[in-house]
């Protein structure tokens, strides 16, 4: 066992400002709020289009087509995603005009097609007003809450295994994921490219002199610096350096992450004073760059909701929540804490973990139960989540103590990371697998697959089982089945591929909905074999005509008490 300094319940209080979890609760500051009713506060505007003609929008989107490096646009082909009109950047006039009005341009959103900005009272009125402008949001303000730290108590310890990798304290919370299995076939995360969103990094750790960085950026501070600097605040690199070494962690007899090998791009993208603002557009701004260097899967141990009502976790109105479903439409895994509410008046999941291509991930103890402050489902819309659990409780991390500094570290912040890991593996074994077909085969693996509920989803991850999950092919039946029905790329503007499962030969009628209920296209209503379907929806109605923008339900009923329904957001 290497030298090292542990965490005890002594110095818990000065590691609670080092794990700062951004994932979980923030109490509004009613000075901050009441700058909604006259002072300077943040807004989102949104453009009602790019301001280009057809031919200028076939060529900005060839131009895009034509920077983007070749591993991105392979993941996008994986799920038939090419590249459309969401990926070219805001009209230039348009953020100028808003600029025009004096307030300050902040961030600039491709996918959302809009800017955020600093404005008045006056300022914002004339905005909203602009003919080009589709509407204006406040983006929400808060102070945090600090969590709970437990004592370093040796339940991880280390016992012999016979393996080749020896995992120090962190062997319990990969054994219980099955990880372990899968480094011992030989996966490690190679190829693969992973994008942490956090407050900051400490690289200098032991666990990270192997660590393949490919990019960095801190998105608060607009450079490629993302360990702490000088006007941070103290520690603010803490949570990142603790949430990153469950993932890409290596340190022989100490600690191992679950892709250790694969390559990384660090985001700093939450600030963690307490006074400071905590701003969802730069999340949104990290992960379209995540996108564009051709990231594979997304790490984001944060969320927000105070500035949301449950009402809002519909997986169609937090702005991070539309992005990460768009970044997944675009073959992006998103991993994401489901927050910290289980025991608050909350309760509920955070965004963006509502979106339904997104992958939440709830805490467990080392024993399979549940840690009371996991967030539940469902979505306000009736969707299950949180989808699969892993160890949240004193979960074995690095620390920014000294170059070899350990604790035990408690939240949904850290089951999201181990999960990351899986899903890397996943990747690397699997690199034609979709999103979806990976969400799919752990939620089909997991421990309560069978009988999935608002607690702990279909259960804890086994990523041993969803790497031979051939769930887009079933045969042997020695794998559970979920009884669910997807749809990717989504959110589509030119079509989706629909897929479902079926557990028994029978009759199945497969259908598309509008919002209000209404039949706007039938895909099957015909006798089909057991297992797994996929039908194509063009976007268009039963006489052809291509459907408005806006939310659409697919529907499956079939044989066996089988119903099925999963949203598909159309973007024209």
């Amino acid at each position: 066992m290497s030298p090292r300094r542990r965490v005890t319940y002594a110095a818990a209080v000065v590691v609670a400002l080092v794990f700062a979890l951004t994932a979980q609760a923030w109490a509004v500051d009613p000075a901050r709020a009441s700058q909604l009713e006259g002072g300077t506060q943040k807004l989102w505007v949104f453009f009602t289009d790019k301001g280009l003609t057809r031919a200028e929008e076939a060529r900005a989107i060839d131009a895009f087509r034509a920077e983007l490096p070749e591993r991105a646009r392979l993941r996008r082909a994986k799920v038939g995603f090419d590249v459309n009109i969401n990926d070219v950047p805001v009209a230039a006039r348009y953020v100028e005009g808003v600029a025009a009005t004096g307030v300050e341009v902040v961030t600039r959103s491709r996918w959302l097609n809009a800017v955020s900005v600093f404005a008045d009272g006056e300022q914002a009125a004339v905005i909203a007003a602009l003919p080009f402008v589709r509407e204006t949001r406040p983006v929400g303000r808060g102070t945090k809450r600090m969590p709970d730290m437990t004592p370093a108590d040796g339940q991880h310890s280390a016992v012999p295994t016979g393996r080749v990798l020896d995992y120090g304290e962190s062997q319990g919370q990969l054994e219980q994921i099955q990880v372990d299995q899968l480094h011992d076939e030989g996966l490690d995360g190679t190829g693969v490219l992973i994008a942490m969103f956090d407050t900051g990094f400490d690289t200098d750790h032991q666990v990270y002199r192997h660590l393949n960085i490919v990019a960095e950026r801190d998105f608060i501070n607009d450079d490629a610096e993302t360990a702490d600097q000088p006007g941070d605040p103290e520690g603010q690199d803490g949570h990142g350096t603790a949430t990153l070494s469950c993932v890409g962690g290596k340190y022989a007899g100490e600690l191992y992450g679950g892709s250790y090998e694969a390559g990384f791009v660090l985001c700093k993208t939450e600030i963690l004073d307490e006074e400071i603002q905590i701003e969802e557009d730069y999340w949104e701004e990290a992960i379209e760059w995540a996108d564009s260097l051709g990231a594979d899967v997304v790490s984001s141990s944060l969320g927000y909701l105070e500035w949301y009502t449950y009402e809002d976790m519909d997986g169609n109105t937090a702005v991070t929540t539309i992005a990460a479903d768009m970044a997944a439409a675009r073959g992006i895994v998103v991993v994401n804490s489901m927050g910290n509410e289980g025991y608050s008046e909350w309760l509920y999941m955070i965004a963006p973990a509502d979106g339904d291509s997104v992958l939440s991930i709830g805490a467990v103890d080392i024993y399979g139960d549940r840690v009371d402050f996991s967030s539940v489902g469902p979505t306000y819309d009736g969707r299950m989540k949180p989808d699969v659990m892993a160890l949240g409780l004193s979960a074995y991390v690095a620390t920014t103590g000294d170059t070899a500094s350990y604790a035990n570290a408690s939240g949904t912040s850290f089951s999201c990371p181990l999960t990351a890991g899986a899903v890397g593996l996943l990747v690397q074994a699997h690199p034609d697998w979709s999103p979806m077909d990976i969400i799919e085969a752990l939620r089909s693996t997991a421990t309560q697959s069978s009988s999935p509920d608002t607690l702990m989803g279909w259960g804890i991850v086994q990523a041993h089982d969803a790497r031979y999950a051939n769930w887009a092919g079933v045969e042997s039946g020695e794998v559970p089945v979920a009884r669910v029905i997807w749809a990717s790329p989504n959110p589509t503007s030119r079509g989706t591929l629909v897929g479902f499962i079926l557990p028994e030969r029978g009759r199945a009628l497969v259908a598309i909905y509008d919002a209000s209920g209404r039949l706007v296209r039938t895909l099957t209503d015909r006798v089909l074999s057991a297992g797994p379907h996929a039908l194509r929806w063009d976007g268009r109605d039963e006489s052809s005509h291509p459907v408005a923008s806006g939310v659409y339900f697919a529907r499956l009923r079939a044989a066996g008490g089988v119903r099925s329904s999963t949203k598909v957001a159309v973007v024209r």
